[in-house]
């Protein structure tokens, strides 16, 4: 039979372990950003832990960029979180390829959603499409308000037209001549001028694109945290737990578990 000291021990070791599981995903910094449930900091060879702080697509690494300002990438990608809206289920993000230096335009013929391809992750239609042609010969249609010359010193000419909202499967409908094209998704700018420059498009890419979430057990979160648990991923089962009192994971919520108070 137990002892009654060893029976009042199992109180204080429970609540041990929920300390200890809590600090291990509080939220935390990476530069200005603050990093929580659904996202999580990981690093490089680090096996994740059961269960994690976050699902696995939102696994985030935290280093410096070589100017001494510390940033976010996804899983050491060239996608990189600039800011989070965790109310509204969405981030902004930009692309190294084209937010690295300052000749990004240049580097903007590829396909900025196969970058995203089996995430969880919505371009949203909030974007605008950002369109560049290039390897015109030629065949480029006069330039414009809306089509303007925006080479800024690539070693081919570039010229460039802000779109509307932007789709993935649908680009915008311009005249393109024989040009190869392509169209990546932007904010925009803040205020739109009369004649954007090669430096302002260069800009647009620097600020980045917004990105939505759908699922990854947001609800159930909410739901979780109000029952006194906290919001983990349980790599063993892909799907969201509750950690609850004594280390206990259950599905959604605490509910019916005693949960010890966190003096």
């Amino acid at each position: 039979m137990a002892s009654a000291a060893m029976l009042l021990a199992l109180p204080i070791l429970a609540s041990l372990v929920l300390h200890r599981a809590q600090a291990d995903c509080e939220p935390v910094t990476c530069g200005n950003l603050t990093v929580k449930y659904p996202f999580w900091l990981g690093a490089p060879s680090q096996t994740p832990p059961e269960p994690s702080c976050g699902p696995p697509s939102f696994e985030l690494w935290c280093a410096g960029n070589g100017t001494n300002t510390t940033s976010a990438s996804m899983r050491g990608s060239a996608v990189h979180v600039l800011r989070i809206d965790y109310a509204a289920g969405s981030f902004v993000a930009s692309h190294t390829r084209v937010a690295a230096g300052d000749d990004g335009v240049c580097r903007t013929d590829f396909n900025m959603s196969s970058s995203l391809a089996l995430s969880p992750f919505r371009i949203s239609a909030a974007n605008r499409a950002l369109c560049f042609l290039y390897n015109c010969n030629g065949t480029e249609p006069p330039l414009g308000h809306e089509l303007v010359n925006a080479t800024a010193g690539c070693g081919r000419p570039i010229y460039a037209y802000l779109g509307g909202s932007y789709d993935r499967d649908t680009p915008p409908a311009i005249a393109k001549g024989r040009c190869t094209y392509a169209y990546l998704p932007t904010l925009g700018p803040e205020v739109e001028a009369e004649n954007e420059t090669a430096a302002d498009y260069g800009r647009m890419l620097k600020a980045g694109f917004l990105l939505e979430w759908t699922g990854a057990g947001i609800a159930d979160c909410e739901a979780c945290a109000g029952t006194g648990g906290q919001c983990r991923y349980s790599n063993a089962s892909a799907g969201f737990a509750c950690l609850c009192a004594g280390g206990r994971l259950l599905g959604s919520t605490c509910a019916g578990e005693y949960v010890l108070p966190l003096a």
